[in-house]
């Protein structure tokens, strides 16, 4: 069984009391994030605990790993960590710029999936290609560190056409669109805004830095018992004809596809 991306709380990989409950929370998985949420004098210490922990725990589908930029020295250790343990669900690479970014991930730690983050302008100019790269299959996008390389607001409003093309990459591909995380938690309306935008869009979930924006986030990509209802109307008056009328409108391949989409998110969340 695959990971699924859809709902992957952050937790700090030097905080290994942490990780049993992340993966317990209710969410998809859990990002044990040796990036952003590690110091640089811990970072040699966080991942033993990546390692101990991989090493301990029976199953690992659902765990994901963020590694450091794979051309740094930190990302190089990483990776080789990574290499040498246990099989994790996915690796979760940012500042990805090129498809040789990803190439290189592969050549050190085997063909472990990968969840790469579009953060940065020369990412964003080549997401297309990079969501075609082998082992690739999951696309999320950061919008606030694209956002301070622009030199522009992270608000939705000047963030959405980059978020668009992220999306519009990921559906060519066939991967996973994962929307970053919301930065504020503690008003549950702020997250649940943010993702009902999202899943708007299309994007199949989002990445989470705290249990508190589980539930709001759940909600807004979970589909209506309504929504459900009709999407199962419409997979199984397809099943019967081709082309198939349902309540006078014709099912075509978009509307079928669009109705296996809420079919999956119901079950995925």
């Amino acid at each position: 069984m695959a990971l699924d991306p859809s709902l992957l709380l952050f937790v700090p990989a030097d905080r290994p009391e942490r990780f049993g409950k992340a993966l317990a929370s209710g969410a998809s998985g859990a990002i044990l994030d040796l990036e952003d949420a590690v110091a640089p004098d811990r970072k040699a210490y966080a991942r033993d605990q990546v390692r101990a922990f991989a090493d301990a725990h029976g199953d690992l589908t659902g765990v994901a790993v963020r590694v450091n930029p794979p051309q740094t020295p930190d990302g190089h250790a990483d990776l080789e960590m990574l290499a040498a343990t246990r099989r994790v669900g996915a690796i979760v690479v940012p500042k990805v710029g090129a498809v040789s970014d990803c190439a290189r991930v592969a050549e050190l730690a085997g063909d472990l999936p990968q969840i790469v983050i579009i953060e940065s302008a020369r990412g964003l100019a080549r997401c297309e290609a990079i969501a075609e790269a082998a082992h690739v299959f999951a696309l999320a996008f950061g919008p606030y560190d694209l956002a301070a390389e622009l030199g522009g607001s992270s608000d939705a409003d000047v963030m959405d056409v980059h978020r668009a093309r992220v999306l519009v990459a990921a559906r060519a591909a066939e991967r996973w669109a994962i929307d970053g995380p919301s930065r504020e938690y503690g008003d549950p309306a702020i997250p649940a805004r943010d993702a009902e935008r999202a899943a708007r869009m299309g994007y199949d979930g989002k990445l989470l830095i705290h249990p508190a924006q589980l539930a709001p986030v759940r909600a807004a990509f979970t589909p209506s018992a309504g929504e459900i209802a009709y999407a199962r109307r419409v997979v199984e008056a397809a099943a019967r004809s081709n082309p198939a009328v349902l309540d006078g409108t014709m099912i075509d391949p978009p509307i079928e596809a669009a109705a296996h989409r809420i079919l999956r998110r119901a079950g995925a969340l």
